[in-house]
């Protein structure tokens, strides 16, 4: 399941190669690199796909990037529905980066207990 998990978090594979590598845990990143991360997958989608289906696309794709951000709420339902062009898309991002980029955005375990599995 670490595919489904990996989406809206590119940073999530990285985190659990550090954990099983070396025991020790990655922290979380910060609203501004997961909007960053965002920005280069729009641009790739759309390149590939053209922008009309595209920006379709990154409706359903865009929101999972700050599903972690306790201040974006009711920015993911305006990323699900609103943009229509690349411009808007990233205007509304930049806007989230803008308003709440240094918070770090929380996993869905925010227990320190499912990172210390096994440790003594």
């Amino acid at each position: 399941m670490v595919a489904r998990g990996g989406v809206g978090n590119p940073f999530l594979v990285t985190q659990i190669d550090s954990w099983f590598r070396y025991r020790r845990r990655l922290p979380n990143p910060t609203v501004a690199q997961q909007i960053d991360w965002c920005m280069r997958l729009s641009d790739a989608v759309i390149e590939e796909k053209g922008e009309a289906v595209g920006i379709r696309k990154l409706r359903s794709i865009a929101p999972k990037f700050v599903a972690g951000c306790t201040r974006c709420k009711g920015s993911r339902r305006l990323l699900s529905t609103v943009p229509t062009t690349r411009e808007e898309l990233f205007e509304m991002l930049l806007e989230i980066k803008d308003r709440a980029g240094s918070e770090v955005v929380r996993s869905a375990v925010q227990s320190d207990v499912a990172c210390t599995h096994g440790e003594d």
